[in-house]
């Protein structure tokens, strides 16, 4: 049984008339009349009774006659609703995003985007980026963004924009009124990292470790406006992404310090499973914030 017989089914149910049918479908009337003896010897039942020249439906096809109908009813709002999608008129997209890119990118990004197609449904998820990028292995979100390395071949990675971890102190102290400072002395800080699987952390380590630097983490803490908390107290120093800390430092709250030769740049990226099939809709909203996203200097 296929959709194409049940509207053969329907327009001869409803017009008790073989040769009306026909033409409304476009057919020839033998080919209507083999088309409902398919059908009945599918079933096994007759549903119409052929009386002289005329068609009557017996009780069978009346009772047929009422699925048929709910059922090509679905499959038209069924078939109206993907136009729809594939028009990006509706849909749902699953997005994921490591702690930085979620809270002072994405959330903006997809304000943006929903202005523009409002019957879309999306929702985000914020973990750092190991939590994220299972997420993705297990097709619990469509795809994601972050900043921390992925170690997975089941999944592709793309740049998505780049990014710069500075390190920052409060105000009074006496390296924020240097224009740099040399990589040896963060030793001498007390020092607030993100948490173990945090892409941010894994990047300050490396390129502390690269340069030989014999640090300690004094602090550990989960969540970015903490850390920043934190530093603001006096509790020590931290690195974190510079789009994070733009109104602490105009006003007067944080000081940024630079590394003498070095700056950390990194690379951000869009990350989703080889498998995964991407739908006009998650194509748009990828390409949507690749042009929206302001690279860093």
């Amino acid at each position: 049984m296929n959709e194409r017989k049940l509207r053969i089914f329907y327009e001869v149910a409803v017009k008790l008339n073989m040769t009306e049918a026909a033409k409304k479908l476009y057919m020839s009337q033998p080919a209507v009349s083999q088309t409902i003896k398919e059908i009945e010897e599918e079933f096994g039942v007759k549903f119409f009774d052929r009386i002289g020249r005329k068609l009557y439906l017996t009780y069978e096809g009346k009772v047929f006659l009422n699925y048929v109908r709910r059922i090509l009813n679905l499959y038209d709002e069924c078939s109206k609703t993907i136009k729809d999608i594939k028009g990006l008129k509706k849909g749902k997209l699953k997005i994921g995003a490591s702690t930085t890119i979620g809270i002072y990118i994405l959330t903006d990004l997809i304000g943006k985007f929903t202005k523009k197609y409002k019957e879309v449904d999306t929702s985000i998820t914020i973990e750092n980026t190991k939590i994220i990028t299972d997420m993705v292995l297990e097709n619990k979100i469509d795809f994601a963004f972050v900043e921390g390395p992925v170690y997975s071949d089941e999944i592709i990675v793309e740049n998505f924009c780049n990014d710069e971890l500075v390190f920052i102190t409060p105000p009074d102290h006496p390296w924020s009124k240097l224009k740099s400072i040399d990589i040896e002395k963060i030793a001498e800080e007390k020092i607030i990292m993100r948490e173990q699987g945090s892409g941010t952390r894994e990047i300050v380590e490396n390129v502390l470790n690269a340069n030989g630097v014999h640090y300690k983490v004094d602090f550990e803490l989960g969540n970015i406006e903490a850390i920043k908390k934190a530093v603001e107290a006096g509790l020590g120093i931290s690195c974190i992404s510079k789009r994070c800390i733009k109104k602490e430092v105009e006003d007067g709250r944080l000081a940024v310090i630079r590394l003498k030769g070095i700056r950390i740049i990194r690379i951000l990226n869009l990350i989703y499973h080889k498998d995964k099939y991407l739908s006009n809709l998650l194509n748009e909203f990828i390409n949507f914030a690749k042009k929206e996203t302001v690279a860093i200097d």
